[in-house]
């Protein structure tokens, strides 16, 4: 061998100098085991899968209880403490025109309780007075809120309560109050001779004057 020349071992102690890099700056794969993978994905598909169906109930449930309750005409009112169970308010009607029929009336209101803009319907005119008032108590008797109006030279006027407006006159309420006048009408005619049956009944509008 020559003199100077490099040896076979010099040259692989250089080569892997050259090429292998220390043990310290080595890098370590890190190895996660297959099955634990696949345990963590079943795990999170399962809680994915449950809160959907946990939602998905309590949103079933309070569909179904709003269609019960609209149902049942019930309104809730919810508390965050407790939850409270309201009857709905139903909207008052109107107060008929026409009285139970047979059910006695106090006896007539003192003055004139007629509203300016209103008609009422009179069921007798220009009678002595002592007979509108017979007529008016055998009419409250009977359930029908009759008044006696004083007119012009000693005589008076027999009206029905209470008044309506004039769009009003082919309503429930004005053609039950006219029935109940007929009712009563035919009774009074019955009662003595020389009676009417109010049919000749008609409708005024009151201008605030008799």
């Amino acid at each position: 061998m020559a003199k100077g020349a490099t040896t076979l071992y010099e040259a692989r102690r250089a080569q892997d100098g050259v090429t292998a890099l220390p043990h310290s700056a080595s890098q370590r794969a890190l190895r996660i085991p297959i099955g634990f993978l696949i345990i963590l994905l079943a795990v999170v598909i399962a809680l994915v899968v449950v809160g959907y169906y946990i939602g998905f109930g309590a949103g079933f449930d309070a569909g179904t209880q709003s269609k019960l309750d609209a149902s049942e005409g019930v309104a809730r009112t919810v508390d965050p403490l407790v939850v409270v169970t309201v009857p709905p308010v139903k909207a008052q009607s109107n107060q008929s025109l026409a009285t139970s029929a047979g059910t006695p009336l106090a006896p007539p209101p003192a003055g004139d309780p007629r509203q300016i803009g209103l008609n009422y319907i009179i069921i007798a005119d220009v009678l002595p007075p002592e007979r509108a008032s017979e007529m008016v108590a055998y009419c409250r008797s009977q359930g029908l809120d009759a008044i006696s109006i004083p007119r012009h030279n000693a005589r008076s006027q027999v009206i029905v309560l209470p008044g309506f407006g004039w769009e009003d006159r082919e309503g429930a309420q004005v053609k039950a109050l006219e029935a109940q006048i007929r009712a009563v009408g035919a009774k009074w005619k019955a009662l003595g001779r020389g009676n009417g049956d109010f049919r000749d009944f008609y409708p005024k509008l009151f201008k605030g004057q008799s």
